[in-house]
């Protein structure tokens, strides 16, 4: 009997070792999966972080559309009244008479037959600014 129960005694021990090391090993794990879990929570809160920045970001960016498409509207403007300027430059005086322009060489209004040299207006001259 005292056989038997120490084959009882050591198998229970064996069973304990087995037992414990098989709860070690589930540890090691559950350990792992705790680590792996912090790190996502880590990465996930970082990329939370990202998408936030990218939002100011964003926000920051779509009234500076809206002020490069009035530049390019002013600047548009801008082109059509230096055009104008530049037709008006073609020619230094206007008849009195009709109001068209005129080239200095005419002697008579090709648009209404006055004499030109009596109905000459100069056009107002643009007085050049100085460069800073």
């Amino acid at each position: 009997m005292e056989e038997f129960l120490n084959k009882v005694l050591t198998d229970a021990k064996k069973q304990s070792a087995v037992e414990a090391q098989t709860v070690e090993n589930k540890s090691e794990i559950l350990d792992a999966m705790y680590e792996t879990i912090e790190s996502n929570s880590e990465t996930i809160a970082s990329v939370k972080d990202m998408i936030c920045n990218v939002r100011t970001e964003v926000k920051e960016i779509e009234p500076l559309t809206t002020t490069v498409d009035l530049i390019r509207m002013a600047l548009s403007d801008l082109a059509k009244e230096v055009e104008t300027l530049e037709g008006k430059m073609k020619f230094s005086y206007v008849c009195l008479a009709c109001g068209k322009p005129l080239l200095p060489e005419f002697k008579i209004c090709p648009y209404c037959g006055e004499d030109a040299k009596l109905l000459r207006s100069p056009l107002v001259a643009v007085p050049e600014q100085k460069q800073k």
